[in-house]
């Protein structure tokens, strides 16, 4: 079994070194998580020792076996993209998911959050724009959850 305790760098750091990939799909719950042990697509068994605090991201390279990188992959899950309409808007559904101390995601032009009955109450009886999608769950966070690992993706 392979023990991680560092990662490498990310796919376009390493682009030279790598001739394949063999994907380890975590949840972003499991990213969060600095242990675990995790099983890749292709059957590899990983032992994670990561410091306290650090948060793995889509993309980060964890081990080099010959020329095929083990590499993160952010796995799909259920989430509601929220668009909100208006400065207005975007404000009370940020305020209050993270009132609700929601973790959250943004892309260029949505929130993601999991997807959970209790926000998709507060967001109907708001009127706030969403969907629900089954994708990974990646974007910028902000705020005290960011601590540890950066790097842009």
């Amino acid at each position: 079994m392979t023990v991680v305790t560092e990662v490498l760098g990310t796919l376009s750091d390493l682009g030279a070194q790598i001739r394949e990939q063999d994907p380890l799909f975590l949840t972003s719950e499991e990213r969060a998580s600095p242990h675990m042990v995790g099983h890749t697509e292709q059957g590899r068994d990983l032992r994670i020792s990561m410091p306290r605090g650090t948060e793995l991201n889509d993309g980060d390279v964890l081990a080099l076996d010959g020329g095929t990188a083990i590499v993160v992959q952010a796995a799909p899950e259920e989430l509601f993209v929220v668009s909100p309409e208006g400065a207005y808007s975007w404000g009370v559904a940020g305020y209050q998911l993270g009132n609700l101390h929601r973790p959250v995601r943004f892309t260029d032009d949505a929130m993601l959050t999991p997807a959970d009955p209790m926000v998709a109450d507060l967001l109907n009886r708001l009127d706030i724009a969403y969907e629900r999608k089954i994708m990974p769950f990646v974007g910028r966070r902000y705020g005290s959850h960011t601590g540890g690992h950066h790097h842009e993706h």
